[in-house]
């Protein structure tokens, strides 16, 4: 029996780390004879397990998918435009967090608190447009240490002082925290593709940050919703527990906070290589190491 329950829990990690190679296909809607092509000459490594069995990383395969999804838009990517939100955007955003996240994300509060971020710095939040309609965003924010831990436990993050905001300094270490990453409500296979797509133009900005000297150690996020979850785990964040807090409007009531966090150091991802490489390029020019 206890050799028996081995196996099941080793049955059980390998599951949730990696794909079969049908698994894999499946995901990436390919054949067995381009699937075969694909991972060679994209080097993603096949991990033998179980009398020789092939079995491939989700975190790898997810990212692919990823690519190919935001391949698939680029027949219109003359109607996207990606940039840096202004406050004359935030009218937009509020009511996207407002179909995503219900009534709680329109209270004055929150959205008080979405100006004030970006007044205090400018870079916090980031949209993508297509045909001038906002399909999908993202708020990073930079907290100092003492505010991230807080997030941690599942504080949320629109309730910090202006005081906690860091700004995007060359050469200072950072730690960051999503507070939405949202998508245009409409058929499921385009909101993954309009992910897809933000988060390969976000990878874009934070390369040329990381050109700039902008040391980004950490991203911690919470996943409200499962849309949110899988695009957090398809972007290789960890998650590291669900924590409960109170509810706004309903103090007596406790609600969910599923936490994910992504240490970009030692990320594989292929998606922050870019970043990577251009932050250790910065490092080596400016004799720095932190």
């Amino acid at each position: 029996m206890p050799r028996r329950n081995e196996k099941l829990m080793l049955d059980e990690e390998i599951a949730r780390i990696y794909y079969t190679a049908q698994q894999a296909q499946k995901r990436l809607g390919m054949d067995r004879d381009r699937f075969n092509y694909i991972v060679k000459t994209r080097n993603i490594e096949r991990v033998p397990f179980l009398g020789g069995h092939g079995y491939y990383r989700k975190e790898d395969i997810d990212m692919l998918a990823c690519e190919i999804d935001a391949f698939l838009l680029a027949g219109e990517r003359s109607k996207f435009e990606f940039r840096a939100a202004t406050l004359d955007d935030l009218a937009a955003e509020d009511h996207m967090a407002y179909l995503n996240f219900g009534d709680g994300s329109r209270s004055p509060e929150r959205n008080a608190s979405r100006r004030r971020y970006l007044e205090v710095n400018p870079y916090t939040s980031f949209h993508l447009y297509s045909a001038s309609v906002l399909v999908a965003l993202i708020n990073l924010v930079p907290l100092k240490h003492e505010a991230i831990l807080e997030f941690r436990q599942g504080k949320r993050g629109w309730m910090f002082s202006s005081a906690m905001i860091e700004q995007y300094e060359p050469g200072k270490p950072l730690e960051c925290i999503v507070i939405d990453l949202a998508t245009l409500n409409t058929a499921p296979e385009k909101r993954i593709r309009y992910a897809g797509y933000l988060l390969h133009e976000f990878a874009k900005q934070l390369a040329a940050w990381g050109e700039q000297g902008i040391d980004i150690q950490s991203i911690d996020a919470c996943g409200s919703t499962s849309d949110g979850r899988k695009i957090l785990e398809r972007a290789g964040f960890e998650y590291t527990g669900t924590y409960k807090i109170p509810q706004i409007s309903k103090p007596d009531v406790m609600s969910d906070r599923p936490m994910y966090h992504l240490h970009l150091d030692t990320s594989k991802r292929l998606l922050l290589q870019p970043y990577k490489k251009a932050i250790a390029e910065w490092k080596e020019q400016h004799g720095t190491s932190f």
